[in-house]
């Protein structure tokens, strides 16, 4: 209804007629639309941001988690190819040549040049090659190069044209992982299958060094976490390293000094070997030199280390 219509008496005696008009609907008018003020607005955001805070890590800590489990599973498959080689070679663990009387070792050696025995002298790959050691499992086609890769560092496998050819990892880009040098000045010292105690530590996440906020000389065994982390392995970001065990058992420890008798795997005890007799207090500190070789039969010392970029 449009209208209504109200009589009532005018002072003059009349009649007014009072015409109440009712408000026309307007059947296009929208209805009003309230926008966020900067408050509400600060809220949702700070709402996301929290959750973000919360649900960011998690994520990152399951995928952390899967790599650490996928990382183990490499030294896992690792230990069988060390156990097959041991198995054809007298339960001697790979090894190229020993130069004799010395001690050290070296890296990435002889890989680019075609290498048909890098036994030889005369092969590219040099003697006291550690690196060139763990190839051989490669070469031997007992693992496949991808099994040297950890998934939490920033190295991709090796790209094999022919394994047999090359006679070693080209860098430390296709590397993840150290190994107990076999290359010492003790009398008869070498990685072998049916001699090594079962806490002995072969083969861990690769050595951090010291620079770039790794120290795995500094911190003495006792320090407070903090400080003794800047002696794992960066492949975790410091926050410990899988270690693989002379039983071919695989765990994550939290600190570098993890071997046998809490030796520091990543270190030889001294830079010179024990002599008969001696009994080793273990968790020292140790020496990281590539021209020392492990002191003492169940001394882990595990290289190569890791070198900075532009080192």
């Amino acid at each position: 209804m449009i209208g209504q219509q109200r009589e009532r008496l005018s002072p003059s005696g009349g009649t007014d007629i009072l015409v109440c008009v009712s408000p026309r609907p307007d059947a296009t008018r929208l209805p009003s639309r309230r926008a966020f003020t900067l408050l509400e607005l600060a809220v949702v955001v700070a709402i996301l941001g929290i959750l973000a805070s919360i649900f960011v890590p998690y994520l990152l800590s399951v995928r952390e988690w899967n790599n650490r489990v996928r990382c183990a599973d490499n030294l896992r498959q690792i230990k069988v190819a060390l156990d097959i080689y041991g198995a054809a070679n007298g339960n001697a663990y790979p090894m190229v040549r020993q130069l004799p009387g010395k001690p050290g070792y070296v890296a990435y050696t002889g890989a680019l040049v075609p290498t048909t025995n890098p036994f030889s002298d005369n092969s590219p790959v040099q003697g006291n090659d550690v690196t060139a050691s763990l190839w051989l499992l490669v070469r031997m086609k007992l693992a496949s190069s991808a099994v040297f890769v950890c998934p939490s560092s920033d190295a991709t496998p090796e790209p094999v044209a022919d394994a047999q050819s090359q006679g070693n990892f080209t860098s430390q880009s296709h590397l993840s992982y150290s190994y107990a040098t076999p290359f010492s000045a003790l009398p008869d010292y070498y990685l072998n299958g049916d001699r090594i105690r079962p806490e002995f530590v072969v083969m861990a996440d690769m050595n951090p060094g010291v620079g770039d906020g790794s120290d795995v000389v500094g911190p003495s065994v006792n320090a407070p976490p903090l400080v003794r982390s800047r002696g794992n392995s960066r492949n975790h970001k410091h926050a410990g390293q899988n270690v693989l065990r002379g039983t071919g058992t695989v765990t994550f420890s939290t600190s570098h000094y993890c071997g046998w008798g809490e030796d520091n795997i990543y270190t030889a005890l001294r830079a010179t070997p024990l002599v008969a007799g001696e009994m080793p207090d273990a968790n020292q500190n140790g020496v990281l030199d590539v021209n020392v070789g492990p002191a003492w039969y169940s001394d882990s010392y595990l290289v190569p280390a890791y070198v900075p970029a532009g080192k």
